[in-house]
């Protein structure tokens, strides 16, 4: 025992060390701000964002006119041979020619260029979406690793009340059995609850270190200490308080299902795009030209400029034209079942999460006493034990049960806070406004 017992303080001595380089304390608002600045993931989303806020300029530019100038200089030689009697005609030349010329060209009627004007509108607002999304999953995230922490710290505190307890049992077993007051079995049901409460102390020793890498892979920074959470929490009801309100809710606010609204509405003008290449196209076209050049007969000058409408009109294509306006159809059908999906998926979400609120606040309450009545039923079966009306089979049984409803009570307070903000996910409502209700019930 006295083995064990140095090497449960030595482990978890070692792991206090590891975790104390370059690490910091933190309440559940700073964790979010640093995993806002530094998560990958999210800072993925927002370069992505602004890579798709340039489909607007873009789109723009088609529609805008355009200019370029061109310029050229060569070296020339001419041969020339004539017949007859001309005199001096004949023999080589070298002369330079050079030149420029200035192109301007205006869309007048483009169908195609002015749909993916609008397409762009589309795809940035579905970018919007797709990133208020990914801020709602780094919300939820990082509660979710905070709190696991907290989880494994309440679980460590409990194993370790369980260690000391069983260790006394085990103690107290030895010495009834050394005066012939137990039988043996006793000892060994003792001895083996205190291992089994060792080796909890390890496995909630693990379970800290796993969430604490959880926080530090979302915010890149170890965290030596978090805010608790306060024994009493506020166990508010939904608002409102039916289930449908929060599906249809869900229906026109999450936003995996706006997301896919958008992504619909660009398929459906991409379709309207891609049958515009059956239409005629008309530019504005003008340009302005300089060319000067030598010879044996002279040089010659010639500026030059023009103005006019140029009319395109596509005859055929190879049937290139209608295969891709055929898959923008295929596309758009895509869509809508990516819409349906999310509406469905939307709806699960929002009543699962309704249902664990509401099934939260009743087992928070109901564990809590079940918490006070088993530590009751521990004290009265120490008791026994100790007067000889009990046996340490009783005790061992009891530890387990009390620590078993200790847990259950603390994991349905962080399962009902996750539930909250999942509940507000599913609706799309959820913001970082959301955290610093529940970091008012931290402590320090």
């Amino acid at each position: 025992m006295v083995i064990a017992s140095l090497i449960r303080k030595v482990f978890f001595s070692v792991i206090t060390i590891l975790f104390a380089t370059n690490s910091f304390s933190a309440d559940l608002v700073r964790i979010y701000a640093l995993a806002e600045k530094n998560d990958p993931v999210y800072q993925q989303e927002i370069s992505t964002h602004r890579a798709i806020l340039e489909s607007k300029p873009q789109a723009w530019s088609q529609l805008l006119p355009s200019l370029d100038i061109s310029a050229n200089t060569r070296r020339n030689a001419q041969d020339i041979t004539t017949s007859g009697s001309s005199i001096g005609a004949d023999g080589e030349i070298d002369f330079n020619s050079h030149g420029y010329s200035l192109n301007l060209s205006q869309p007048l009627f483009r169908r195609d260029r002015f749909i993916a004007l609008s397409q762009a509108d589309s795809q940035i607002k579905e970018s919007e979406a797709k990133l208020a999304k990914s801020q709602q999953n780094l919300i939820v995230s990082v509660s979710e690793s905070y709190f696991n922490v907290l989880r494994g710290l309440d679980n460590l505190v409990f194993a370790e009340i369980e260690t000391k307890s069983l260790n006394r049992q085990l103690e107290q077993a030895n010495q009834r059995f050394e005066v012939g007051l137990s039988a043996i079995t006793d000892v060994q049901e003792a001895q083996a609850g205190y291992d089994l409460a060792v080796a909890q102390e390890i496995v909630a020793i693990n379970a800290i270190d796993n969430a604490k890498e959880e926080i530090r892979e979302l915010t890149g920074e170890y965290i030596d200490d978090l805010d608790g959470l306060s024994e009493n929490i506020a166990l508010i009801r939904p608002d409102p308080e039916e289930i449908d309100s929060w599906t249809e809710l869900s229906i026109k606010q999450n936003l995996d299902v706006s997301a896919a609204n958008f992504a619909l509405e660009i398929a459906r003008k991409e379709i309207k795009k891609q049958s515009a290449a059956h239409l005629p196209t008309v530019d504005i076209v003008a340009s302005h030209g300089y060319d000067s050049t030598g010879g044996r007969f002279g040089s010659t000058r010639t500026d030059r400029s023009s103005i006019g409408l140029e009319l395109n009109v596509p005859l055929y294509t190879g049937g290139l034209v209608s295969s891709k306006t055929r898959e923008a159809h295929e596309r758009y059908n895509l869509a809508m079942h990516y819409l349906e999906k999310a509406r469905r998926s939307a709806q699960r979400n929002t009543r699962e999460a309704y249902l664990g609120v509401i099934s939260g606040i009743s087992q928070v309450n109901a564990l809590k006493q079940a918490v006070v009545s088993s530590e009751t039923a521990l004290l009265a079966t120490e008791a026994g034990f100790e007067v000889g009306t009990r046996t340490a089979v009783d005790v061992v049984a009891s530890q387990r049960a009390t620590s078993k409803a200790r847990r259950d009570y603390s994991n349905a307070k962080y399962n009902y806070i996750l539930n909250t903000l999942k509940l507000k996910q599913a609706a799309g409502t959820l913001s970082p406004n959301d955290l610093n209700i529940i970091n008012a019930w931290l402590i320090k």
